[in-house]
């Protein structure tokens, strides 16, 4: 069953809080707060994250692989005993924060809304589990290498918990998801007008897809 866009938001909001697969609760806060403003220089993530945070929201279509590949090599360094795989992990996080907290922030700010509050972490430590059925995929990190939907919705596959939270807000702005899928509509704009008016806003934010 798919989700409302309000029950997605609330969903995500609250897991945004949680410890993820290798963020803690704070971290990921400090993420969506860095993320909201590019000026903040929240306490618990390194320069290399607060840059990775601020590049994705910001100039999604200015990101390079040979960025990303720098990115993850300068967050694996930031600490003597961290190794590719937690340094990878830590940056998918990053970026599925970062993705998140704009959906959440530009819907927002479109409908002349005051922000959502950011929440308080909650305590815990990471999971720091890494999905069996990952892999090389051609994408710039690993992503599931199983059956799979479009590549926007196994964008975080290399984190399960935090790609529900994505997928559900996708799939609730998609029209509810199953009516877009299979072609029912009963609304007032026709399926080509929506399909237009997603396409140009596609464009206009440079979409990767």
């Amino acid at each position: 069953m798919v989700m409302t866009i309000d029950d997605a938001r609330t969903h995500a909001i609250e897991g945004m809080a949680k410890p993820g697969e290798w963020l803690t609760g704070a971290e990921r806060v400090a993420a969506w707060t860095a993320a909201r403003n590019p000026s903040a220089i929240p306490d618990g993530l390194s320069t290399a994250e607060l840059d990775v945070v601020q590049r994705i929201a910001m100039d999604p279509g200015g990101l390079t692989r040979e960025w990303a590949d720098g990115a993850m090599d300068s967050i694996r360094s930031a600490e003597p005993d961290r190794d590719a795989e937690e340094a990878e992990g830590r940056y998918v996080e990053l970026a599925a924060i970062a993705a998140i907290s704009r959906v959440i922030d530009v819907m927002d700010r479109s409908l002349g809304r005051e922000p959502t509050p950011i929440p308080s972490d909650r305590a815990g430590a990471p999971s720091r589990q890494r999905p069996s059925d990952v892999g090389d995929v051609g994408a710039w990190v690993a992503q599931s290498t199983g059956p799979t939907r479009a590549n926007v919705s196994r964008t975080f596959s290399l984190l399960p918990e935090t790609n529900v939270l994505w997928r559900d807000l996708v799939d609730s702005h998609y029209s509810r998801g199953v009516e877009f899928m299979q072609l029912d509509w009963d609304r007032a704009l026709s399926r080509p007008q929506v399909e237009l008016v997603a396409s140009r806003t596609t464009a206009l934010n440079e979409c990767f897809y």
